[in-house]
């Protein structure tokens, strides 16, 4: 029993061991990226420098100077969005917000439909929901007002705005 136990634990680490192989290593017939223009310019201007002595040579991996170029990328990409917010900010001027409110609206069936609705959603009962305004339905919009700090007894934008209701 130990034997077995001790096998399949030693093929499960062998299997963990060949899926990081395969999974870490490098394909050899990847190709590399085509240099962009100004990547030529630069590759041109090292190589008329003189090569550096080969101990002072520093291996680095392809995978490395790509990342690093894509953070490059990415900062410059930044910079440019942040001047352009700025730019964008600084031309405009906050528009001064109208508190309409108070408006009193004349609701249709329709509207009073979806009202009735938003009281129920909201837990008041404004009695049935058919988009004929009642009784109730006129208790049940003064007790969300009043719950809510809205001056009550007519209906206005900001009720309708409370409850959610387009006008």
């Amino acid at each position: 029993m130990n034997f077995i136990k001790t096998s399949t634990l030693t093929s499960c680490l062998v299997l963990f061991l060949f899926a990081v192989l395969l999974i870490g290593c490098k394909p050899m017939d990847e190709k590399e990226p085509i240099p962009a223009k100004e990547d030529k310019a630069a590759a041109e201007a090292t190589a008329l420098e003189p090569e550096p002595e080969p101990e002072a040579l520093v291996p680095t991996e392809p995978a490395m100077i790509e990342d690093v170029q894509s953070l490059q990328t990415l900062d410059s990409a930044e910079s440019n969005i942040d001047t352009i917010n700025t730019d964008v900010e600084a031309n405009e001027a906050p528009e001064p917000v109208i508190d309409d409110g108070d408006d009193i609206v004349k609701p249709d069936a329709a509207m009073i439909r979806d009202i009735q609705q938003a009281l129920v959603d909201a837990g008041f009962n404004p009695g049935p929901v058919d988009g004929k305004s009642g009784g109730k339905t006129v208790a049940a919009i003064e007790a969300f007002q009043k719950e809510n700090g809205i001056p009550s007894g007519k209906i206005d934008k900001r009720t309708l705005r409370a409850l959610g209701v387009e006008f």
